[in-house]
């Protein structure tokens, strides 16, 4: 008898069937971490920062978020194919960082072919070793999944490993949450369109179609500059489809200070 790529004893059979059902359930519990991290990760500046008009980021959510879950999938099918422990978890953290490295490498544009392949070779070893966690992370749960769809209670059981691995990985999400200084930007930026309506020389006011939006609903978004290593663009966007953007400028222990500011419809 078997059930989900494993045996009556609860171990992976050495056939291609088994080891398929195995990796399939892997992948799905990558897939379920990588999406829970990316909701996340998208909106943990919410709950966050309340007193603030911030916007969830489906821009974060579409590009970024998609790719971990992708990742995630590919990690989670791999590490889960293999029949002996060990050897899953070498596979699974050598996918990640072969993704996390090549997708890093790709992104050099300035890197000549030989300064990449160095860089892919020296770092290689230590991003596997970092990676370890995450692929025992995803065979444990396949492996606890499995064995609990022999058992009594088995729907609740799986449920419940399902939800603890969504929760652990939404609780991931607080690490991409804004550092101090973005915050402190954003509440910068937003209040000086709080305040603009009452004054006149508000810089903001010489922004290209700010005036026809005093005191309409807006929702901020912000990244790290482009221009400056201490500054942050944060962006209003409001709901007729207007929006600006500010270099906010950071410095510690300073007040922030507006460096730029372009509105476009």
């Amino acid at each position: 008898m078997k059930a989900f790529g494993l045996s009556l004893d609860g171990e992976i059979e050495n056939t291609r069937e088994s080891k398929m059902k195995h990796a399939r359930i892997g992948a799905l519990f990558g897939l379920v971490a990588g999406m829970a991290f990316a909701v996340a990760a998208s909106g943990v500046d919410l709950l966050l920062h309340r007193d603030l008009s911030l916007g969830f980021e489906f821009d974060f959510l579409f590009t970024y978020g998609l790719i971990v879950s992708a990742v995630l999938t590919v990690v989670g099918f791999v590490t889960c194919w293999a029949v002996e422990t060990w050897r899953g978890l070498a596979y699974g953290a050598l996918a990640t960082s072969s993704i996390v490295l090549v997708g890093s490498l790709l992104q050099s544009s300035e890197a000549t072919a030989g300064m990449k392949v160095i860089a892919l070779a020296f770092t290689l070893v230590p991003v596997a070793a970092l990676a370890l966690p995450l692929a025992w992370a995803l065979r444990w749960l396949t492996e606890k999944y499995a064995r609990a769809r022999l058992g009594r209670f088995a729907m609740l059981k799986g449920a419940l490993l399902v939800v603890a691995t969504f929760a652990c990985s939404a609780a991931g999400g607080w690490f991409m949450r804004m550092p101090p200084r973005a915050v402190e930007a954003v509440h910068f930026l937003d209040g000086m369109i709080q305040i603009a309506s009452d004054h006149e020389d508000n810089a903001l006011r010489q922004v290209a179609g700010f005036d026809n939006h005093l005191n309409a609903n807006y929702k901020l978004y912000e990244t790290p500059s482009t221009n400056s290593t201490e500054g942050f663009d944060v962006t209003a966007e409001y709901e007729d489809g207007y929006r600006f953007s500010c270099t906010v400028v950071v410095f510690p222990g300073r007040d922030p200070y507006l460096s730029a500011c372009k509105g476009k419809k």
